[in-house]
């Protein structure tokens, strides 16, 4: 198996459990998208300690806009991601989210990198978005929030993959991840925004803040593990692979949704008959990559 598919699905792995954690907090504790992004985005600010360790410079001033912009639209597609999860299951979320980011990645991949999947690829590709397609159908629909999500994202992740080609791997993180602090700072110039998020921080109690931590770290290492592997291989399958992000979802979500009530699946005949054809579809996806 390719290296850059394993290091992916292990991400997605540790992705899932923070998608079933992000759920938890925004059911109860901390409820605003927008404030929950936020404080993702301030936990980035931790890359500058990379500046004693490498090397880290500007290229130039394009290199910057362009990681600046995947920054901000990575903090935009948070916003939307969260407000996604907030109105259906998070596997349901997490699919619909999943499907758009492919595809969007998929179309810019084509435009601005001029990457052309092989044709297994493509079959491989197809199968999974098709799979989350219909998963998706478990929920309500595709929202208008899901699109505006895996749009953003894919924008994000393809500029990501941009500055990893024009650049180096830890300048690529180190701008980008300024750009998404950066965007996070410029939202406070709303008094609405300033608002929001001291009411929320003062509302939330020290047991959710510290699991909110918690949880962040474990997405970040996800995401390091993620942007690795867009070094190494195709952007495109990495973001079809998001099928199996929602494997784990489902089953960590059926897992202990006794226990927390807050982390819901929909589990009736209808429901499950059509998540358990679309985890098939996924599986069948990840095997024909893997071929």
């Amino acid at each position: 198996m390719t290296s850059w598919i394993l290091i992916a699905t292990l991400a997605y792995l540790l992705n899932a459990v923070a998608f079933v954690v992000d759920k938890y907090l925004l059911a109860l504790p901390i409820p605003k998208p927008f404030t929950y992004a936020f404080w993702v985005a301030a936990l980035s600010s931790s890359a500058i300690l990379l500046i004693p360790f490498f090397d880290i410079v500007l290229p130039s001033t394009m290199y910057f806009a362009i990681s600046f912009i995947s920054g901000a639209a990575f903090f935009g597609g948070l916003i939307f991601l969260y407000s996604t999860i907030i109105k259906t299951d998070v596997s349901v979320a997490s699919t619909q989210v999943g499907v758009l980011t492919a595809i969007f990645t998929y179309l810019l991949s084509l435009i601005i990198l001029k990457e052309v999947s092989p044709l297994h690829n493509a079959t491989a590709i197809a199968l999974l978005v098709f799979g989350m397609l219909f998963l998706g159908r478990a929920g309500k629909g595709i929202t208008v929030h899901a699109i505006f999500a895996g749009a953003l994202i894919a924008i994000s992740f393809v500029l990501l993959k941009w500055t990893f080609i024009t650049g180096d791997f830890v300048n690529g993180i180190f701008w980008t991840r300024m750009g998404f602090v950066g965007a996070a700072l410029l939202s406070l110039t709303s008094r609405r925004a300033r608002e929001e998020v001291k009411t929320v921080v003062k509302g939330s109690p020290i047991k959710s803040k510290l699991v909110f931590v918690a949880n962040k770290l474990l997405a970040g290492t996800a995401f390091l593990l993620l942007y690795y592997s867009i070094l190494l291989g195709d952007v495109t399958t990495i973001n079809a692979l998001l099928g199996l992000q929602f494997l784990f979802v489902f089953l960590i979500a059926i897992a202990i949704r006794r226990k927390f009530p807050q982390v819901e699946e929909k589990m009736d005949k209808r429901a499950l008959m059509k998540k358990s054809i679309g985890i098939a579809l996924v599986l069948a996806g990840f095997l024909s990559i893997l071929n």
